[in-house]
């Protein structure tokens, strides 16, 4: 295990921004964001953009707060996934927003992250969307989660790039866009001599777990518009790189991402993104690698000797998918290096 914390950054940041600003970040909330956080109201008070000077330090100390979450800090990322979109011409509720966050950093800024891994083999990924809860286009938002067990590897929280009719739309399409970041994860270890071998993809919704296995044999009326492009997950499932899991929606760590949950929850899913304690303690369907039965996720699919000959041409079709895919993202992850943050702006 590795503990990972940007305290003397986040200290400097909060005192620079309390003599900058001449605001007292006093108040104590047990939250980085309200409930409201992807609201827009249209309160005349309220909308008014900010002047230069304080739109200045918008900009400053989102970009520096965006940059502790994405390296010590994922506990307020979803907060930074919406304040990131509002860079251009921020009003006075978004200042308002971003003091309740400095407020939450200054309470919590001795905290750091723990990363750990319970093998090298195994890998778990919980992604979880939540339908147009963006008001001014009425977008889905994305979040997910990359763990081996403590802590995350990898976090996302992002709005989606195109609008969405339905939840299991919303759903299916934050897998897609947030996927590709597990299989490059995959690619690396296996880079290192560390094949994953338990590789599963844990979904709270069934209406999307039957499309991504079945593809385009599980659409009904409903969801038969979805674009073609959005289905190269089944070709990952089809050729057993992946294995769909059911979770829970109190169980998903991945919901901690998509919105900004309240409570005993928050609680809850902050002491395991941030590696206080173990997945197993959220997640009851998590496997131990000591309990899991050998290759048991290939026993999940079906035996080569009672598949049909178009049944195999159907995997080595698949797997012909998935190869050029692995091409593809690779070279999307290099070109994305150069803007690490642009997942969130």
């Amino acid at each position: 295990k590795v503990a990972i914390g940007t305290v003397q950054f986040l200290k400097n940041m909060v005192k620079e921004f309390e003599e900058e600003t001449g605001i007292s970040l006093n108040r104590i909330y047990t939250t980085p964001a309200a409930p409201w956080l992807f609201k827009i109201k249209k309160n005349a008070k309220t909308s008014v953009e900010l002047c230069k000077k304080f739109t200045s330090f918008f900009r400053k100390y989102t970009m520096k707060t965006l940059w502790s979450s994405k390296r010590s800090r994922p506990d307020f990322e979803t907060t930074m996934g919406f304040l990131t979109t509002r860079m251009k011409e921020p009003t006075k509720e978004d200042w308002h927003k971003l003091v309740r966050l400095m407020s939450f950093v200054k309470a919590t800024v001795e905290d750091v992250r723990i990363i750990g891994a319970d093998d090298l083999h195994s890998m778990l990924t919980m992604i979880d969307s939540a339908h147009a809860v963006h008001e001014k286009d009425m977008r889905g938002h994305t979040g997910s989660v990359v763990t081996m067990g403590t802590g995350v590897l990898d976090t996302k929280s992002s709005k989606q790039k195109m609008n969405t009719r339905s939840s299991t739309e919303c759903e299916f399409v934050g897998t897609s866009e947030a996927l590709p970041r597990t299989i490059y994860r995959n690619l690396f270890m296996e880079g290192q001599g560390y094949k994953i071998k338990w590789n599963v993809l844990a979904k709270d919704n069934q209406s999307e777990i039957k499309m991504l296995n079945n593809g385009r044999d599980s659409c009904t009326w409903n969801s038969k518009h979805i674009a073609i492009k959005y289905f190269w997950v089944t070709d990952r499932i089809k050729d057993g790189n992946i294995v769909v899991q059911y979770c829970p929606t109190a169980q998903m760590l991945g919901d901690f991402m998509s919105k900004p949950v309240q409570g005993q929850l928050f609680k809850t899913f902050r002491n395991v993104l941030m590696g206080w304690a173990h997945i197993s303690t959220l997640f009851e369907g998590y496997i131990h690698p000591e309990e899991r039965v050998e290759d048991s996720m290939k026993s999940s699919l079906t035996p080569d000797a009672d598949v049909t000959e178009m049944e195999r041409m159907k995997r080595k079709s698949a797997l012909a998918k998935v190869q050029q895919q692995n091409k593809e993202i690779l070279k999307e992850i290099s070109l994305n290096r150069k803007n690490p943050i642009s997942d969130n702006v």
